[in-house]
């Protein structure tokens, strides 16, 4: 019994450590409960798998079958995500296998780097994007809307431009990038935008900021 649980707690520890170090380090606003808590399922069970298996290679082989007709079709948007899966599937198998001191050094390791990497804002584009949501009219010629964003803008590229059959509007999308990144600019940029004649709304989203569909 002692030989069961003590791994099993064990792995429930680490994996709550895990979900831990992944609802610190995870950005945007995709975050998923149901995934932190799969974390640390997944620890557990893999060590529960590993624990079944020992050193029949005979069961290996029929959990392989087994395990072969579940499809899983849960899309990982973020690679941060997949990172995770593969982190918590690798200690799970560690405390199974009775290695103590890989799983729970490998855990401190793993984790220090994921946090040390997310701190130092490794990897992150010192030019922040934004897409700049528009509706206008006809109203609203293209001169005068290039006017006010050549003033602010040091790049816009047109992402999306919708026009129903059926109305007088147009919804244009842009992704931008201010001349100078700081909240004044990009207020006074909105500002004038919305006193052009024609232009009904606008609305501007960060490009850093994931948004789960």
């Amino acid at each position: 019994m002692v030989a069961i649980l003590v791994p099993l707690l064990c792995a429930a520890i680490l994996g709550l450590f895990i979900a831990t170090t992944y609802h610190f380090t995870k950005e945007g606003i995709s975050h998923s409960q149901s995934f932190v808590k799969n974390l640390v399922m997944l620890t557990v069970v893999t060590c529960t798998v590993m624990l079944i298996i020992g050193d029949n290679i005979a069961r290996a082989f029929s959990l392989v079958g087994a395990l072969s007709i579940i499809r899983f079709r849960t899309p990982l948007k973020d690679p941060l995500d997949i990172g995770f899966v593969f982190y918590a599937l690798v200690i799970g198998m560690a405390i199974g296998t009775k290695s103590y001191e890989i799983g729970f050094i490998a855990s401190i390791v793993i984790s220090a780097l994921f946090v040390s990497v997310h701190k130092l804002k490794f990897g992150a584009n010192q030019q922040i994007d934004y897409l700049v949501k528009l509706v206008k009219t006809r109203e609203l010629g293209e001169s005068d809307l290039n006017k006010v964003m050549q003033k602010y803008l040091s790049d816009a590229t047109l992402v999306n431009m919708i026009k129903p059959s059926n109305s007088e509007e147009m919804e244009i999308t842009y992704m931008v990038l201010f001349k100078k990144n700081k909240p004044e600019n990009r207020e006074e940029f909105i500002k004038e935008m919305e006193q052009l004649k024609g232009m009904q709304r606008i609305i501007m989203l960060n490009k850093a900021v994931d948004i789960e569909n």
